[in-house]
């Protein structure tokens, strides 16, 4: 029998369903942990692709039907129709008078994606509105954009064959979500043209994801609030658990004027570059002027304490190889040159307490600073290229940037996408009712981003940044760890054991968070020996 044979208890990261997180021994599935993270989309993980993953939704109501929430304006609809993907989901939409004809529900969202699929009927053209935000036409015989509004920041048409189009539109704001049929490219229709329309969808952010259909209320998909989070990050899934954290950024990734972004001396447009989460584009910049005043920057409001500030960032080929990160405002105010062609932090001024770079693949990395302030204030986070370490930004120079956070802190969290306000990753508790026995062995092996010294049981040990493995043997009167494959502590004396009948994964008491994603959890109910745990951690 091997020793994982005597455990009692087996939690490897793999099997989950929202809500629990599945453990392999006992097969009854009493040792299964609930997962509580609060009613958000806040969250987000690195996935086995090594992309970020979110949640999103469907703020529309009545997805495809639109005879129901839809208010129909000089046009009908009519069910029924063949669809692009072999249904009869399909909608006709034909106007009945020349009158600006449309279906429409009234929405208000910040920056956000309107999507749906159409065919050409009697007419070829088609007007997809959101309101004050931004309005497009498309050609639905030759699959092209045509005219369109200033403010609307991207927009595309896509054959899914069949003479089906998917159609998308990312706009600043909207107020309404609006499909018009078109006898050309900028003129309504006429009484008599239609088109045919099926499955439309407004999400947040800067790109269309997979449909999700709707009734009376909106519908959620992707990463879920109470989704165990099984995070990729070091190459293998642990179980990310973290408190609670706040991006007071608004604009996370529509770094824009028009999002509340300064753009000093500098022009910002997305750009073709994927993002780290391989569906949107990264935000490149170009920096007009040598020297301080070419930037781009995002202000926010804060109180006091520490507080650390981090984006995602790219060179552009042939350009600035350096990053500038400032915290300004502040009464701590730092700056910090990274060097993207070496992933290291290259130099800093003003003491900054914490700084990380992290790779993300493909010339991506994540930058942070941290700093203290002592007083509530509103402070400005400065970004731009610079063409040496403790220089500035060359005239023409162009970076890429995306992901922007602020949070209180010393340390970055997982990223927190906000789309026009702040928003509020809820603290996560990943629990068990297991009962452990008063004497027992527990092993973890988790992932630390920093070195740092640990007390259990009245023990104090080391862990390493990096990968840990940490068996711990206890009983009313004695405790021995092992760590790396070697005994660190032995003791005896008096040990509470009896109350251990709850299990909090990344936490003591729900309080003190570790933030090292958990890749594997034992409990075995003896005190094994010195071999065997040594055996366990090595």
């Amino acid at each position: 029998m091997s020793l994982y044979d005597r455990s009692s208890l087996i939690q490897v990261p793999s099997l989950y369903k929202d809500g629990t997180l599945v453990s392999t021994i006992p097969e009854d599935r009493s040792g299964d942990f609930t997962v509580v993270r609060g009613s958000n989309l806040s969250a987000t993980r690195v996935g086995e692709d090594g992309y970020i993953k979110k949640g999103y939704e469907n703020l529309l109501l009545q997805s495809n039907q639109f005879d129901t929430t839809w208010i129909k304006s000089a046009t009908s609809v009519t069910g029924g129709q063949a669809g692009y993907d072999g249904t009869n989901n399909a909608w006709l939409l034909e106007a009945v008078a020349s009158t600006s004809a449309r279906v429409e529900q009234p929405i208000v969202s910040n920056v956000c994606t309107l999507t749906i699929y159409a065919k050409s009927g009697t007419t070829n053209w088609m007007r997809l509105n959101a309101g004050t935000g931004g309005s497009v036409y498309f050609d639905l015989e030759n699959g092209v954009v045509g005219n369109l509004d200033s403010q609307n920041i991207d927009n595309s048409i896509t054959s899914v064959g069949n003479g089906w189009y998917k159609i998308t539109s990312v706009v600043p704001s909207t107020t309404h979500f609006r499909v018009y049929p078109a006898t050309s490219n900028g003129s309504l229709a006429t009484a008599g043209d239609n088109i045919y329309i099926q499955d439309a969808q407004l999400n947040q952010g800067l790109v269309a994801y997979p449909y999700l259909e709707t009734t009376t209320d909106p519908v959620q998909g992707g990463l879920l609030e109470n989704t165990p989070r099984l995070d990729w990050s070091n190459g293998v899934p642990a179980v990310l658990v973290e408190e609670g954290s706040t991006n007071l950024f608004r604009h996370s990734e529509f770094i824009s004027s028009s999002g509340g972004w300064a753009t000093a001396n500098s022009n910002v447009s997305l750009s073709n570059i994927d993002s780290p989460d391989g569906l949107s584009k990264m935000t490149e910049t170009t920096f007009i002027n040598n020297g301080i005043n070419s930037y781009i920057r995002e202000d926010a409001v804060f109180t006091g304490g520490d507080i650390t500030s981090s984006i995602f960032v790219k060179k552009y080929t042939g350009s600035d190889s350096f990053v500038r990160l400032v915290l300004a405002g502040i009464d701590n105010g730092v700056t910090c040159w990274f060097n993207l062609d070496t992933g290291e932090l290259a130099s800093s001024t003003g003491s900054p307490i914490n700084t990380t770079i992290e790779d993300y693949g493909n010339g991506i990395y994540r930058i942070s600073a941290s700093s203290t302030s002592t007083i509530d204030t509103n402070g400005a986070f400065i970004f731009s290229s610079a063409a040496t370490a403790g220089g500035y930004a060359t005239a023409g120079a162009k970076m890429y940037f995306w992901g922007a956070q602020l949070e209180s802190g010393s340390t970055p969290s997982s990223y927190i996408p906000t789309y026009g306000t702040s928003q509020t990753r809820s603290s996560e508790t990943i629990s068990d009712n297991f009962n452990i026995p008063t004497t027992a062995t527990i092993y973890n092996s988790f992932y630390s981003d920093v070195a740092e010294t640990v007390f259990v049981l009245d023990q104090v040990f080391n862990v390493v940044e990096g990968l840990n493995k940490v068996a711990i043997a206890f009983s009313p009167t004695a405790v021995k760890i092992s760590v790396g494959g070697s005994i660190v502590a032995n003791a005896t004396g008096t040990y509470d054991t009896s109350s251990l009948t709850n299990i909090q994964l990344g936490s003591d008491n729900g309080s003190d968070y570790s933030n090292a994603p958990i890749s594997g959890f034992y409990v075995f109910p003896e005190f094994l020996t010195d071999e065997e745990l040594n055996s366990l951690t090595d």
